[in-house]
C-alpha cells in the first residue's frame, strides 16, 4: 500500500476529474450509494457529523440533505478545496463546513464532539486503521455511530469474476483516459483486492471497541456499509 504522502499526491493529481470518474466508473450507482449511506448513518436535524476522507464533498452533501450539520474533512487539500463551491451550488453552505486538512489517524477535534462519523472509500487508504478507529471512538459522543461505505467483496454468484475482470481490465483504461493518470486506477482495484472482506472488517471494528457492528451489502457486495456504535 502506498504511504500517506503518495496517496495524497495521487489524489491531488486526479482531483479535478474525480467526480466525473466516480459517476462514469460506477454507472451512476454512486448516487444511490451516497443516499443509502446517509440514510443508514442516522443523519438528521440537530445532529453534528464528521465526514472523514470526504474528498470533493459528495458524501457531506448527502448527510447535509438529511438535515445534519457536517464538518467535511480530507487530508488531500486539492480534493477538499473543491467542496465549498459544490456546497454553495446546492444551497448547503449553512450546513457544511470544510475543515482544514485532517488525517484520520490524527483528528484535530476534541473528545466526544460528534454524533456521527462517516468515511466513504477512505478507510482503505489509511495506513494504520487501528489508530484511526481509536480516533473515531475518541471524537464520537457516547452512543454515536461510525458509518463506513467502502468497496468490498461481491457475494452474488458470478459477480465477483465479472467485477474482477471489469476492475482489472476496463477500469484502469477508462480511469487513465479520463484522468490522465492510469496509475491511480491501477492502484484502486489492487487496493480493493487486498482489503478485508465484510466479515473481516466487522471483526476489526469489534476488536477496536465498537458495539453492535453490522454490515449491509449494496449492489451485490461491490460496496458495503458497515456501522458500529460507541458505547454509551
Amino acid at each position: 500500500m502506498p504511504e500517506g504522502r503518495q496517496v495524497q499526491q495521487m489524489f491531488s493529481g486526479i482531483a479535478g476529474r474525480y467526480d466525473v470518474l466516480n459517476h462514469v466508473l460506477s454507472g451512476g450507482a454512486d448516487f444511490w450509494w451516497w443516499w443509502r449511506m446517509a440514510r443508514m448513518s442516522g443523519a438528521a436535524p440537530g445532529k453534528r457529523f464528521l465526514d472523514v476522507a470526504a474528498g470533493t464533498g459528495d458524501s457531506s452533501v448527502a448527510l447535509a440533505r438529511r438535515g445534519a450539520e457536517v464538518v467535511s474533512t480530507d487530508f488531500t487539500h486539492a480534493m477538499l478545496r473543491l467542496g465549498p463551491p459544490k456546497f454553495a451550488r446546492k444551497g448547503l453552505v449553512d450546513r457544511i463546513w470544510a475543515s482544514s486538512d485532517a488525517d484520520a489517524q490524527r483528528l484535530p477535534f476534541r473528545d466526544a464532539t460528534f454524533d456521527g462519523i462517516t468515511i466513504c472509500y477512505g478507510i482503505r487508504n489509511v495506513e494504520d486503521r487501528v489508530r484511526a478507529y481509536a480516533e473515531f471512538l475518541r471524537v464520537l459522543r457516547p452512543g454515536g455511530q461510525l458509518t463506513i461505505l467502502e468497496f468490498s467483496t461481491p457475494v452474488l454468484p458470478g459477480l465477483r469474476q465479472a467485477y474482477d475482470w471489469y476492475s482489472l481490465r476496463v477500469l484502469p483504461r477508462i480511469g487513465g483516459w479520463i484522468s490522465g493518470d492510469a496509475s491511480a486506477y491501477t492502484y484502486l482495484p489492487e487496493s480493493i483486492r487486498g482489503f478485508p472482506d465484510q466479515a473481516a472488517l466487522a471483526g476489526e471494528l469489534t476488536a477496536a471497541g465498537f458495539r453492535e457492528v453490522r454490515w449491509t451489502n449494496l449492489t451485490g457486495g461491490i460496496v458495503a456499509l458497515h456501522t458500529g456504535l460507541k458505547e454509551g
